[in-house]
């Protein structure tokens, strides 16, 4: 699958990646946290996704983060945020997450497409 969504990426033009990353993102937020889930628990995921980052990874805003976390589960949270500093975040959060889940590569492939479409509506 991810062969596929390179290849149509590669000969429609990267300018709809930052939409992919973006649905990736919104999927991994969901699939683990909801708009019930404790302000510590989110701070704590934050912390802990630093503490992995800090191996040679990018340096993210930590309260970015936690406010960009909480814009996918309550649309009324702002954050001001960099676009490049969004694309750390979104990144690094979405691949903790699924790395964390212990996805199949059927799941992972559902969780791709899922993105893909998202990322394909206007």
């Amino acid at each position: 699958m991810n062969d596929e969504i390179e290849a149509r990426l590669d000969r429609d033009g990267w300018d709809g990646f930052p939409r992919f990353l973006a649905s990736l993102f919104f999927i991994a937020v969901d699939s683990r946290f909801s708009d019930a889930t404790p302000s510590g628990e989110i701070i704590r995921f934050v912390a802990s996704l630093r503490e992995d980052l800090s191996h040679g990874g990018p340096d993210i805003d930590p309260i970015g983060a936690e406010a960009l976390i909480r814009s996918v589960l309550s649309p009324a949270i702002d954050y001001d945020l960099t676009p490049e500093m969004v694309t750390k975040i979104q990144a690094a959060t979405m691949y903790k997450i699924f790395s964390e889940g212990d996805l199949s590569d059927a799941e992972l492939d559902e969780i791709l497409a899922e993105a893909t479409e998202f990322a394909m509506q206007e």
